[in-house]
This record gives structure tokens, C-alpha cells and sequence, in this order.
């Protein structure tokens, strides 16, 4: 085995967090691995979960006599902390894999020779088997395995066993570099993880790059771009550690096309609320066009027709017969559009159109705007939301969250101060966070008391407010198009976005203003037959003339509290630009 990290700086291309080392807790997340409680520059405990998300080792490591630590550089799946002694400067990095059950650490410096270093695993039995070599222990209980292999082999192993917990202290060899790999599960996925650990640079350079393949965000304002990113990152680990969210969560990582999240959300829901479990799944079959899971719970749900209760039921029957127009007989969706009639919300709700998802044009956010002021339900907002014009939220007890959800509902009619509001809130968890750097979601003591039909998380607020309320979008796979109303902040002079999905295809949309002249470019990154686009760009004052590929383009422009909606439909069979000209 030969373990390598690469240094991992704030140089390092991908996202990233650099500041002092403080004793405030920091998150490392992976695949299989997430934070149990706080992690300090004295060592943390992390959380070894099975396939299911359930814990099936809790491991905590330390190395108490390593100095005071000078530095933090934080990544999604990679942390890197300096430490400074009378010894010496040493460098520890933690990397969580992003795909395999592994977990490796790794001291480099020239204090490192002859230190001690603590490891204590907790087990799910009191039965636990160990067994050991020079450089490596193993750890067996009920089928699982976790596996800790050291390089160099170290001086000293001591190995304490008390019920399910085994307790090593290792004296490390007189190198300055020493590395550790853990691996846990079954015995086939240890075997492969120490195999896999002779790749441990890409393994770490993947870990630090985020989400792959999900919609990114590029407005050149490094805390804004990096905080979405993160936050979408986050999401994976929140499925677990804030399970009663799950809802929320998995429909930001849909619209943000993170396909692991809402795939674990589905997975959790469909055991505690097969309805949100629905709407979770129609939502994935409207925005990737795979409505395999939407038609399983449809039917579920429509075997329950009378005996289920919950406030989504009309919300969830509706988008499940919008996803499934091409997938179902007319008899399920005949009675799907029934079920969603009958909504307990008090605002009245129309049938949907039997030729597919109904996208919400201008005058639909006039008239949400212009409704009578009352507390909102979570499910008409959640309604409105979802078809790219937010109306007025439901409150909160969360400050925070209220102001997330207000700011989602402010970009249809003032984006500059939307964005003001929303952007403080990122900028708050990405350098403050109640859960250390890079996160906004204090976690429940015990998530899985609150099972409900939604539960607040700010970290899916955020990036729904960015994805339905900034963008506007709307996707109807089905059908093949994309409604897309972008509401840009005044200041800002060139905004980009990479990655919005629709279907098996991925669409692009930049932004650049220079004085009177805005010019957007819709670009299909990737794709098989060419989406339809809906585009209802929101722009600040009077719109003199527009321009669709340097030709003339005579539209029905709509003024909407002293803005101009410009309404545009195209297929995107290449890139496509609109030229407007205010005034």
C-alpha cells in the first residue's frame, strides 16, 4: 500500500475554506462518512455509516500533543490543519471519500516522529472480534468489518477492548510522513477500499471539488459562487444527520441536478411519508424526464385514495400527473388530476393542463402579488415555488429561515434587494456557520422524532430561493421544455450558469450588461432533441428593443412593477442570444 495526499492549499482548484484554525467544529463529509457531533483542532468523532445511512461505527481519532493548530483549509470530503510545537511544524489532512466507505489521515512534518496518536471505535454489539499485525488492526462484529492499516508500520500498537468499544493508542515510527487508512463495511467493500487507497491523490482531489456534474453558478464574487457550491455539497450529509428536511433537500439537489441526494431523500421518505415521497419523485421525473420511481408511489398513493391524510396530498397527486402524462394510462391520470383538486389550502386551485405541466407566465406573479395579505400554507408556497414564481411565504420560527423564503418570493419583484437579503444569509453560514465553516443548518438532537410532511432546513431554502426564485425555472421533461426567468440583480455586469438540467441534457445561460445593452446566450451543453425554452427574462425599467440572434424580434413585452418582463420562445438547437436595449 502506498498512501499519498497531495498538499492541499488554498491554491488547490475546486472549493475551499481557509482561515485560522479556531476550537470551533468543522464538517467533514464523504460518501459514507459524516460528523457526529464537534470536531476540534484536538480531534473529532465522525460518524462510519452503512449503505442505508445508519451508523455502524462512530470512530473518534486525536493527537493531543501535536502543538496548537495555526491554519484550516476546508473542502467538502478534505480537511487540512497546521499544527505548531516546540518540535516543529506538522500538517494533518483528513480526506472523506466520495464514493467508497474510507477514511484516511495523514501527519506530515518534523514533529510527527514518536508521537501518540489516540483511535476509539464504537461498535453496534458488545461482541467484537480484533485482531492485528504490525502495521494494521481489524475489527469484526456482526458482518462488518473496519479496517485500520498504518504507513509506516508504527512503533506501538495497544490495543484496548471493553464491550462494543476497542480503544488504540499507537506510537508512530521516527518518519516524517505517516499515513492511515480506514475502511469499514462488508469484507468485499474493505478488500476494494484497500485496494483503492494506492489512488488516494485523485480520491482526495475528487473529494475536494464538490458535487459532480450539478448546476454551477459563476457571478465572479468568490463567497457567492463558492457558498452555492457548498451548500449543495452539504446537502448529502444533511439527508441523514436532519432526516425530518429530507423533502426540502431533495427537491434543492433536483433543481440543482445533484441526482445522490434526492435518491437518498427518496429512500428515507418512502418508509415515513410515501406522499412527500410523490412530490419528490414527480419533481425528478419532471426535471430528468426517469419517472420509473414517480410511477411505483403514484400507484401507491392512489391505492391509499381516502385513508391518506397530509396537506401535499393535492400538490403531490398534480406533479405526479404532470410527470407521468407519457408514463401512465389515462385512468391513473384522470384520477391523479382529481386527487390534486382537492387541496386544503384556501386558495383556489385550477386543473392542471392535460397537454402537460403548466408553466406560469408574468401575469401569474402580478396576481399572486395582488392577492389579499394571510398567512401562506407551506403547500400553496411550496405550489408557487416549484412553478418558478414564489408567492408570499409561510413564517417561520427560524428567523433565518423566514428571510431565506422572503428573499425567494422579493426576486420576482425587486431582485436587487432579494439579493442583498439572500446573499447576507449565504455569507453568514459560509464564515459563521452554527455548524462551523460552510454550513447553515443547526442539526436536531434527534431528526428522526420530527417526521412530518417538511421540515426546515436554510441550507435547501437557499439554493430553492437561488434555483425558483433568481432563475425561475421550471422544467417539464416530459414535454421537452424549460421555462427560465432570470431575475438579475441591477449591479451586477455578467452572471453565468452551468448545468441546468432538462431531460438527459444540460442547458447553459450567460449574462453581460454593459450600460443600455443586456445580452443573454443560452447555450445546450449537452443534449439529445433540442428543449423548447421558455425564456421571461426580468428587466429593470422600459425595454426599447430586443434583438434574437442579431434579428428584430417583435414581442409582447409585460411591465411588472417597474420592470419589463420579456417573454421569448425558442428550441435550443444551438446557441441562441438575446440582445435587449433600455432606456
Amino acid at each position: 500500500m502506498k498512501l499519498s495526499i497531495p498538499p492541499l492549499d488554498p491554491a488547490l482548484p475546486g472549493l475551499c475554506i481557509a482561515q485560522r484554525a479556531l476550537p470551533e467544529p468543522f464538517l467533514l463529509e464523504g460518501a459514507r462518512v459524516r460528523l457526529a457531533g464537534r470536531q476540534t483542532r484536538c480531534g473529532g468523532e465522525a460518524l462510519l455509516c452503512d449503505e442505508e445511512g445508519r451508523a455502524s461505527f462512530t470512530v473518534s481519532l486525536q493527537a493531543p500533543n501535536l502543538g496548537r493548530a495555526a491554519n484550516l483549509v476546508l473542502y467538502p470530503g478534505v480537511a487540512r490543519r497546521d499544527f505548531v510545537s516546540s518540535k516543529g511544524a506538522t500538517s494533518e489532512a483528513l480526506v472523506a471519500s466520495r464514493t467508497l466507505p474510507m477514511l484516511i489521515w495523514q501527519l506530515t512534518g518534523s514533529s510527527t516522529g514518536a508521537s501518540r496518536i489516540r483511535l476509539e471505535l464504537s461498535t453496534s454489539t458488545t461482541l467484537a472480534d480484533v485482531d492485528h499485525c504490525e502495521d494494521t488492526v481489524t475489527i469484526r462484529t456482526q458482518g462488518k468489518l473496519a479496517q485500520v492499516r498504518i504507513e509506516p508500520a508504527p512503533a506501538e500498537i495497544e490495543i484496548k477492548v471493553a464491550g462494543g468499544a476497542v480503544d488504540l493508542c499507537i506510537t508512530l515510527a521516527d518518519a516524517e510522513t505517516h499515513s492511515m487508512a480506514l475502511a469499514f463495511g462488508d469484507p468485499g467493500e474493505v478488500e476494494v477500499v484497500m485496494r483503492a487507497t494506492s489512488h488516494m491523490e485523485g480520491h482526495a482531489l475528487r473529494a475536494a471539488e464538490g458535487p459532480y456534474g450539478a448546476l454551477r453558478l459563476n457571478t465572479g464574487i468568490t463567497d457567492v459562487d463558492e457558498g452555492v457550491a457548498w451548500a449543495l455539497a452539504r446537502t448529502f450529509g444533511l439527508v441523514s444527520e436532519h432526516s425530518s428536511a429530507a423533502l426540502n433537500l431533495g427537491l434543492a439537489a433536483v433543481a440543482f441536478g445533484h441526482p445522490n441526494v434526492p435518491t437518498r431523500a427518496l429512500s428515507h421518505l418512502k418508509n415515513i411519508n410515501f406522499v412527500a415521497a410523490g412530490l419528490l419523485a414527480a419533481r425528478l421525473g419532471l426535471t430528468t424526464g426517469d419517472t420509473k420511481v414517480a410511477a411505483t408511489l403514484a400507484a401507491h398513493l392512489l391505492d391509499g385514495v381516502g385513508t391518506t391524510e397530509s396537506d401535499l396530498l393535492p400538490l403531490a397527486a398534480g406533479n405526479l400527473a404532470d410527470a407521468l402524462h407519457y408514463g401512465a394510462t389515462a385512468e391513473v391520470l384522470d384520477s391523479l388530476r382529481k386527487m390534486s383538486l382537492v387541496s386544503p389550502d384556501p386558495i383556489p386551485t385550477t386543473r392542471s393542463s392535460p397537454r402537460g405541466t403548466r408553466l406560469p407566465m408574468a401575469t401569474t406573479a402580478v396576481s399572486l402579488l395582488d392577492s389579499p395579505t394571510r398567512e401562506a400554507s407551506y403547500s400553496s408556497w411550496l405550489r408557487s415555488l416549484l412553478t418558478g414564481n414564489p408567492s408570499h411565504p409561510p413564517s417561520s420560527f427560524d428567523v433565518r429561515l423566514s428571510r431565506a423564503r422572503r428573499s425567494a418570493e422579493l426576486f420576482r419583484v425587486d431582485p436587487d434587494r432579494a439579493w442583498r437579503d439572500w446573499r447576507i444569509l449565504l455569507e453568514e453560514g459560509l464564515n459563521h456557520g452554527p455548524a462551523g465553516p460552510a454550513t447553515w443548518d443547526d442539526i436536531p438532537s434527534n431528526p428522526d422524532s420530527q417526521i412530518q410532511d417538511y421540515g426546515e432546513s436554510l441550507t435547501a431554502e437557499l439554493l430553492l430561493a437561488l434555483a425558483h426564485g433568481l432563475l425561475g425555472l421550471a422544467p417539464d421533461a416530459p414535454f421537452g421544455r424549460l421555462r427560465i426567468a432570470p431575475r438579475i440583480p441591477s449591479h451586477l455586469v455578467s452572471f453565468e450558469v452551468k448545468g441546468v438540467q432538462i431531460g438527459d441534457g444540460e442547458v447553459s445561460v450567460a449574462y453581460q450588461r454593459e450600460r443600455e445593452e443586456i445580452n443573454f446566450t443560452l447555450k445546450p451543453d449537452r443534449v439529445g432533441i433540442p428543449p423548447l425554452i421558455i425564456f421571461e427574462p426580468l428587466i429593470s425599467g422600459t425595454v426599447q428593443k430586443v434583438l434574437v440572434d442579431g434579428k428584430n424580434a417583435e414581442l409582447n413585452l409585460k411591465s411588472v412593477n417597474r420592470h419589463t418582463v420579456v417573454p421569448i420562445q425558442l428550441p435550443l438547437d444551438c446557441a441562441r442570444t438575446m440582445t435587449i436595449v433600455t432606456g
